[in-house]
């Protein structure tokens, strides 16, 4: 009876072996897969690896860098300096005598105006002959302001200008201010200089 039980235990442990043990074309399969899955993963790395390079080599190609700060192609406003002070010579005069006016900042060959101003309350020079009239009196005033053109002249190519005035013989203002307008070449504004002199009473 020892023999058969032996047998029989025998053919037990062969069924569960078996049983345990997974048929053939399941392994067959099972290792097809795990192919397959390298297989997909190595073809996925390598797309990955020609995306990341193919953006450097089309910029390459074309000429094209990164972004970065761009060189601007307008010209930068040329910095002007502020204009000369307007210069009288002399700086003193009689009535009807002769000033020399410079300056400078005026638009190339334009038009300056040139002309004398004074404020109400202005003191006037009386002649020789008002002197002699009424003495010790105070001395007149302008009972309102006043402005006359006296000249013209083109500015130079320089925006410089000088041009001869003569001053009035009346009224006659102790200490009128002379002026000079142009156009700027900047802008469309009227540069405006003021200079002031002393006009005397003629011997």
């Amino acid at each position: 009876m020892a023999e058969p039980e032996h047998g029989l235990r025998q053919l037990v442990e062969e069924g569960t072996r078996s049983a345990r043990r997974p048929p053939l074309a399941d392994l067959r399969h099972r290792a097809r897969r795990r192919r397959t899955v390298r297989e997909v993963a190595t073809v996925t790395a390598v797309a990955a690896a020609v995306l990341a390079v193919f953006p450097l080599v089309a910029r390459e190609q074309s000429g094209t860098s990164a972004p970065g700060p761009t060189a601007s192609h307008t010209r930068p406003p040329t910095p002007t300096s502020p204009a000369e002070p307007l210069l009288a010579s002399p700086a003193e005069t009689v009535p009807g005598g002769t000033v020399t006016l410079t300056g400078t900042g005026c638009a190339p060959g334009k038009a300056v105006t040139l002309g004398i101003r004074w404020d109400r309350g202005a003191k006037l020079s009386p002649s020789t002959e008002e002197r002699k009239k009424s003495p010790g009196h105070p001395q007149a005033t302008a009972t309102a302001a006043g402005t006359h053109q006296l000249s013209s002249v083109d500015a130079l190519p320089t925006g410089s200008f000088e041009a001869k005035v003569r001053i009035p013989t009346s009224p006659v203002i102790n200490k009128p201010t002379l002026w000079a307008s142009c156009g700027t070449s900047t802008s469309s504004r009227q540069l405006t200089q003021h200079v002031s002199i002393v006009v005397g009473n003629p011997n």
